[in-house]
């Protein structure tokens, strides 16, 4: 009961996520507002991790060096730049639905590069979660590239792709390696990856307090506290149990931004949404 009480808690959290991101947004660009957040994360998630796998901190080769510091590079710095980018052309409600597009091209790539044989329900969820794309950026216009959203929709749908790339590599450690330990060093070679990128809006200290608490509250509560909640229920639950509480991430972000944002969600994008996220369900399930 208390695993499942904090799942939901971590989802409104994860959710809170989309309109703190696009309060940042307002006095900070999206490198900075990345650099932040991870600023603040990564000191302690990688302290933490030290104290309990110091033995193991350093036991990887130089191949595994490598795609620690490309974890980093996908995983947090392009990752969060691209993801933050994109909420500044398309609503909260839009950016929580499309990111879970994630999952489908990890399918896509898994039948392609790893040659992972497709049934007819991922055939399936693969169809319906592209046909919800559809359906949420358009919100049923048949004047599709007209959209207000669709730069920042499309860039959203990149930064699942990206995600995709993280998530296949780092498929290849994790079968070898502690995923605390992975998750550590590709949170601090994400952060000193953002630093390049600072270089062209120039580094920003926040001075608005809506701006230190969007950053505090995604370094702290979505990356800290997610983490540790996340991998604690894992460690206590089938993971198939704990991934479906991802699915409450756009209804719960639909309700926070309606309150916060004044965004609506429109009946195309109920059924959109509905359409990709039971598309991810059915590519995950397969």
């Amino acid at each position: 009961m208390i695993i499942k009480l904090l799942l939901l808690l971590l989802m409104v959290i994860w959710a809170g996520s989309f309109p703190f991101i696009k309060f940042g947004l307002v006095e900070l660009d999206p490198v900075n507002l990345a650099f932040w957040r991870f600023l603040i994360a990564t000191p302690i998630l990688f302290f933490y991790t030290f104290l309990r796998h110091r033995a193991e901190m350093l036991s990887f080769n130089p191949k595994e060096w490598i795609l620690l510091v490309f974890l980093g590079l996908t995983g947090v710095s392009l990752l969060y730049i691209i993801q933050f980018m994109a909420l500044k052309y398309t609503t909260a409600i839009n950016g929580s639905i499309l990111i879970n597009v994630s999952a489908i091209f990890i399918a896509i790539m898994s039948i392609l590069l790893l040659k992972e044989k497709i049934n007819l329900k991922k055939a399936l969820g693969i169809v319906l979660g592209f046909v919800g794309i559809v359906v949420v950026i358009s919100n049923g216009e048949i004047r599709f590239f007209e959209s207000s959203t669709l730069f920042g929709d499309l860039l959203m749908l990149f930064d699942g792709l990206i995600w995709a790339a993280y998530t296949i590599v780092g498929k290849s450690l994790l079968d070898r390696k502690n995923v605390e330990i992975i998750t550590s060093w590709a949170f601090l070679f994400g952060t000193l990856t953002l630093l390049p990128f600072l270089i062209f809006p120039g580094f920003k200290v926040p001075t608005q307090l809506i701006t230190w608490s969007s950053v505090v509250y995604m370094g702290l509560l979505c990356s800290i506290f997610g983490y540790l909640v996340w991998y604690f229920a894992l460690e206590r639950e089938e993971a198939t149990n704990v991934a479906v509480y991802i699915y409450l991430i756009p209804l719960f972000t639909a309700i926070i931004a309606y309150f916060t944002l004044d965004e609506v969600v429109t009946p195309f994008k109920a059924i959109g949404g509905f359409l990709t996220i039971f598309g991810v369900y059915l590519v995950e399930r397969s």
